[in-house]
């Protein structure tokens, strides 16, 4: 009787462990998973910027972020501002490819080089 006792109480600890183990994984995923950018710039001078993240919305962060990585700094640019449309669709023409990311930072003329 007393090893009946002794088994039903090792699988309930065994059982309360388990739960234990979930539930503390489950929160600390959470914890990590926020928005990562808390306050938001409007505009950062292009030549300024050196490299950039853009972070779609997921479900622990329900806006699009934007990292920019200035010098020696980083900084998040509001995506609804003039400057961050422009990245993104930037970066969906050239397909979300990190390798040509760069290619969104270049300085375009509007009008093109004048010809004389």
């Amino acid at each position: 009787m007393a090893f009946r006792t002794l088994q039903a109480s090792a699988c309930m600890l065994l059982l309360i462990s388990v739960c234990l183990h979930f539930m503390t994984g489950i929160r600390t995923a959470t914890s990590r998973e926020k928005c990562e950018c808390v306050e938001e710039t409007g505009s950062v001078h292009w030549r300024k910027i050196i490299d950039y993240t853009i972070i779609q919305k997921h479900p622990l962060c329900n806006k699009v972020q934007i990292i920019l990585q200035l010098s020696g700094q980083q900084a998040c640019l509001n995506p609804d501002s003039k400057q961050g449309k422009k990245l993104q669709k930037c970066w969906k023409r050239i397909k979300f490819n990190t390798q040509k990311r760069k290619v969104c930072l270049m300085l375009r003329k509007k009008n093109g080089p004048k010809s004389v």
